[in-house]
């Protein structure tokens, strides 16, 4: 009965980061058509019909996306309420397995470590409470007990060092979604070097 109460723990939040994250991806989804308050296009709509009165629009410049653009502050609520939701929102599922794996490898070195050290604190305990002449305990056992309270503390830090930078690749990945990497980069001027032979 224990085990199905800590499983019923870990499953109810994961059932509501995943609703919320539906909720907001839905909320994302429908506010892209509207210009947001954070991203303004260069380009407004006067500067177009001014661009197709010169016959340019179509030619060589190039000044309309076709990638909408994505927000960054969502991106970042999203992998703060559910670490990789945020990749998912920006399209960057590769970096989803890389913040997970690493996720779960620091998580369970940690449970492991915190495991050990109450282990070993109850022994030193009780090594201290059988000395009944120097109250000093089993120095062994005490050594053992501050190795794994130091592990344990270290491998959280590195599981929430995790988590921010999961947030800042949202972030990131949301904010360059649209960043054009094409080779064309709208100039028709070309660069010739001529070296010389003799």
């Amino acid at each position: 009965m224990k085990n199905l109460s800590a499983k019923s723990y870990l499953v109810t939040p994961l059932i509501a980061a995943l609703f919320i994250f539906i909720i907001l991806y839905n909320n994302a989804a429908a506010q892209s058509k509207v210009t947001s308050a954070l991203i303004k296009p260069d380009t407004t709509d006067a500067q177009y019909k001014a661009i197709d009165s010169l016959g340019v629009r179509g030619g060589k410049i190039k000044l309309i996306s076709d990638v909408n653009a994505k927000s960054g502050s969502l991106a970042m609520l999203l992998s703060a309420l559910l670490p990789g939701a945020g990749q998912v929102y920006a399209h960057r599922y590769y970096t989803i397995p890389i913040f997970w794996g690493f996720g779960v490898y620091f998580s369970s070195i940690a449970i492991k470590a915190n495991n050990q050290y109450a282990d070993f604190r109850g022994k030193f305990s009780e090594s201290v409470r059988l000395d009944t002449i120097a109250h000093q305990g089993n120095q062994q056992l005490l050594s053992n007990r501050d190795f794994y309270r130091d592990q344990r503390d270290e491998f959280i830090l590195y599981l929430g060092l995790t988590y921010l930078l999961n947030i800042i690749d949202a972030y990131v990945g949301a904010t360059l979604y649209d960043f054009d990497v094409s080779d064309e980069l709208g100039g028709s001027a070309k660069i010739q070097f001529r070296v010389p032979l003799r």
